[in-house]
């Protein structure tokens, strides 16, 4: 892993066989980012697994294939329940394009991704008992 920050941006290049949400777990706690945002992420992933939330529960579906990363989002809630929920778009090798919540992934050759470090804004995560979801919690 590779990386610097500027003020409140943090760049991160993810090698080969890195695991995505350690890594950005990793290199939030080096900055000091309590509370982030991952603004975008490109690169190639493999041997990751998405997610679909029905309303009740997630329907996975693991890939082992490196697929294109199309986009890379989310938030950075370090100390939570989920301290990296992230969201990815991606393609195979028929340019099909799909997406979920990514609850693992390994990086394949590169990612490059950029975080946002949020200065006086907190977040958290708390679970909602009627969707049973850990929802963001904005603290005021």
């Amino acid at each position: 892993m590779i990386h610097s920050c500027e003020e409140d941006v943090i760049i991160v290049k993810l090698e080969d066989g890195e695991d995505v949400h350690s890594s950005l777990i990793e290199v939030s706690k080096k900055y000091g980012v309590k509370n982030g945002w991952v603004l975008g992420g490109v690169g190639i992933l493999r041997e990751f697994t998405l997610g679909y939330f029905t309303g009740k529960e997630y329907i996975k579906k693991y890939f082992e294939k490196p697929h294109e990363l199309l986009s890379l989002s989310g938030s950075i809630t370090i100390g939570a329940e989920v301290p990296i929920h992230l969201h990815c778009s991606v393609s195979n090798d028929q340019f099909d394009a799909f997406g979920g919540h990514l609850f693992k992934g390994t990086v394949n050759v590169l990612n490059e991704i950029l975080i946002k470090k949020f200065m006086t804004i907190e977040l958290g995560r708390r679970l909602n008992p009627k969707t049973g979801y850990f929802e963001l919690d904005i603290k005021a």
